[in-house]
């Protein structure tokens, strides 16, 4: 005996598709664009680290990017910072938070652990 197809099924499958598909593709640039919009948000921030940096290590401290040294965990970066106001540094937390942020992101891949 002869199976018979039930087209109307078939029809339905199709157009569930296509809606399923549809909504997949419309949402993909919704995803990229927060992704675009996430990454440049934070090299916005590192600019604004970069400058803090500028404006409050670079008189005393050349580079961080000695590469002979061993990198840092992010710990070993609050531990500097902190030895640096009794050095005189005059920082927010905000301020300091950035360098920590920055100096860690720098480095990241050198450190002897994770931070």
């Amino acid at each position: 005996m002869k199976q018979m197809i039930n087209w109307k099924l078939v029809l339905v499958g199709v157009i569930c598709s296509a809606f399923l598909l549809g909504g997949i593709l419309l949402r993909e640039p919704d995803v990229i664009a927060a992704q675009k919009s996430k990454s440049a948000a934070k090299r916005e921030g590192q600019i604004k680290a970069f400058q803090v940096y500028q404006h409050k290590c670079l008189g005393c401290h050349d580079s961080v990017a000695d590469p002979e040294k061993p990198g840092r965990t992010r710990d070993d970066w609050h531990l500097i910072i902190n030895i640096m106001h009794d050095y005189g540094l005059d920082l927010t937390e905000e301020q300091g938070e950035q360098i920590i942020d920055l100096l860690y992101d720098l480095r990241r891949g050198l450190e002897r652990e994770a931070g």
